[in-house]
């Protein structure tokens, strides 16, 4: 990394000095699965755009149907849970999942990114060789390396009236984002 992006990532941890992270298994995401969903809840309801809403018990049956595919890391201040992100293993990608936290506990202990930090370090230990982000908060992700990538879906209904519908919906669904890319790495 360059240093302006050592320092802030040296900055980023100092913020979590209180704060503790470990991975959820199973009864532990049962256990904590309204805390979970409350705390998506926070992000999900304050995205700009939301196509729908996961259902509570989301987590805890993906974590029984995927096993050890799929991984959920709490963030705990005080014993009391204000932070989670999810993982699914997908072969060689490592897939980034839905996240959430608490937004009093988000912007002083910058645990967004922080999160982002923990994943890249995930995904180096584990030897994967790709990382896949959603599509949301794109200039943050670019500040851990992440980059952009074209995506492409092809619907066409049979009714002619429908097709033009979809194209005016999906022009809404994906809207022009202006941000900087950002690059963390020296070249």
């Amino acid at each position: 990394m360059n240093k302006k992006y050592k320092n802030r990532y040296k900055r980023a941890k100092n913020k979590l000095v209180a704060i503790t992270s470990k991975e959820l298994d199973l009864k532990a995401i049962e256990t904590h699965s309204e805390t979970l969903y409350q705390l998506y809840l926070n992000v999900s309801n304050n995205a700009k755009f939301n196509t729908f809403v996961l259902p509570q018990n989301h987590f805890y049956n993906l974590k029984l149907q995927l096993k050890e595919s799929f991984k959920v890391y709490g963030y705990y201040l005080d014993d009391e849970l204000i932070g989670f992100y999810t993982l699914i293993l997908n072969g060689d990608d490592l897939e980034t999942y839905f996240l959430g936290y608490d937004t009093i506990h988000q912007y002083p202990n910058q645990l967004y990114l922080n999160m982002l930090y923990d994943m890249v370090k995930y995904a180096i230990e584990n030897k994967f060789p790709n990382i896949v982000y959603a599509r949301t908060a794109m200039a943050i992700k670019s500040s851990v390396g992440a980059k952009p990538e074209p995506m492409s879906v092809y619907i066409k209904h049979t009714n002619g009236f429908i097709n033009a519908i979809l194209k005016q919906i999906f022009k809404l669904m994906n809207p022009k984002q202006d941000w900087e890319e950002r690059h963390p790495f020296k070249i």
